[in-house]
């Protein structure tokens, strides 16, 4: 795509320095998912220039400066395009009540050709760090503008709620925008779509063929915003790790509007332990900066660094820490065998030690390991799949 309008452009120029018009003449040429495909891939198009390619190739008979398209064709692309790009980044699955055991986790990316793929992450197999991606639902412009919503070669429909919760469930006819009810609290819209087939709940308008697929159990995600770290937020974002029953576990570190951090982990829907569970919180995240007391560095030496899944084995090579974390935790939560008895079951101390390459680990009073943490993404990419 890029190759032909670069030749388009001649040698030397740059698609930025073509007049408007001329650069339209070119880009309405294209069929809609080309032309999709280089407004989602070069910031040489902006979303207003893409506008103008909802029409297929003009026939050989037409002039090669052909006329502006229809604007119904150019409407229906806008919104596919911009609907496509609403589903970039992190998403986090809510539970069923099948029981049902799946990835919490997808990740939606550009594919070839303007399609979006949505992954299911899982730890990976082979009992390292790495992260297993499997097939999803896959989203595309069709020849007339349209989005198409697959699963597999299954059609499905992939509809919004709102700006940050999406249902994918049986297609039932055309796709349908749901908006959020201005005021409506997160736990009510969520309760209300998960139940929407009760009786007297809403119903889609189903279209002509019927619902295909009704065996699918609809599927509610909820958007994982600031997935990675940031200067002001070092702990922020979505992370890997080993934790002390030897499992590679998602961990997803957040910030409040009061200057507190709260840590979840997402654990296998079959675990005792399952769903969105909390690890660790502070209300304080004023760091311990270095010199670092001798109580501190004995505190953090002293441990072993979980290292791999399936080896049993736990490491013992520290890393130069920048800074240093006070949090908490409750007994429920920490490792059931800890090596010192613990007086008050009701809050666990604990420390965050921040390294020098950006990534941190973490333990507790009474427990002689570190949970070391690794980044999932970076600038919107899924690392080690």
């Amino acid at each position: 795509m890029g190759t032909i309008l670069a030749a388009a452009a001649g040698p030397g120029t740059a698609l930025e320095d073509l007049p408007k018009d001329a650069l339209l003449c070119i880009l309405t040429l294209l069929a809609p998912p080309d032309a999709a495909a280089a407004a989602a891939s070069s910031p040489a198009l902006p979303l207003a220039l893409a506008l103008r390619l909802g029409l297929p190739p003009p026939p050989p008979s037409r002039p090669l400066l052909p006329a502006a398209p229809c604007p119904a064709a150019a409407r229906r692309l806008l919104r596919s395009l911009h609907r496509l790009r609403r589903f970039l980044g992190l998403w986090r699955r809510l539970p069923s009540g099948s029981g049902y055991a799946s990835p919490s986790l997808a990740a939606f990316e550009w594919a070839p050709r303007a399609t979006l793929a949505a992954s299911l992450l899982a730890p990976s197999a082979d009992g390292g760090v790495g992260v297993s991606k499997s097939p999803f639902v896959t989203l595309s412009i069709d020849e007339s503008g349209d989005t198409v919503a697959v699963v597999g070669e299954v059609p499905v429909c992939v509809n919004f709620v709102g700006n940050n919760h999406f249902v994918v469930e049986a297609a039932a006819g055309e796709d349908e925008e749901v908006e959020m009810v201005s005021g409506s609290p997160p736990e009510e819209m969520y309760a209300h779509f998960a139940n929407r087939r009760s009786p007297g709940a809403g119903r889609r308008r189903r279209g002509k063929q019927g619902r295909r697929g009704g065996g699918m159990e609809a599927e509610h995600f909820v958007r994982i915003a600031d997935t990675e770290p940031t200067k002001t937020r070092p702990l922020q974002g979505l992370w890997k790790g080993i934790c002390e029953d030897m499992t590679l576990e998602f961990y997803l570190v957040t910030y409040d509007n009061i200057g507190g951090v709260t840590c979840r982990r997402f654990r296998d829907t079959r675990s005792q332990n399952s769903g969105y569970s909390p690890v660790f919180w502070t209300t304080d995240t004023t760091f311990l900066e270095p010199p670092f007391s001798e109580q501190e560095l004995d505190n953090y030496t002293s441990r072993d660094h979980i290292q791999g899944v399936t080896s049993n084995h736990a490491g013992t090579e520290n890393r130069v820490i920048s800074r240093i974390l006070c949090i908490n935790s409750s007994y429920d939560v920490v490792d059931p065998h800890l090596s010192t008895p613990l007086d008050d079951g009701r809050s666990v101390e604990g420390r965050i030690w921040l390294y020098e390459d950006g990534t941190f680990g973490f333990g507790f009073v009474g427990s002689n390991s570190i949970i070391d943490l690794r980044h999932v993404s970076s600038a919107g990419c899924i690392l080690d799949t």
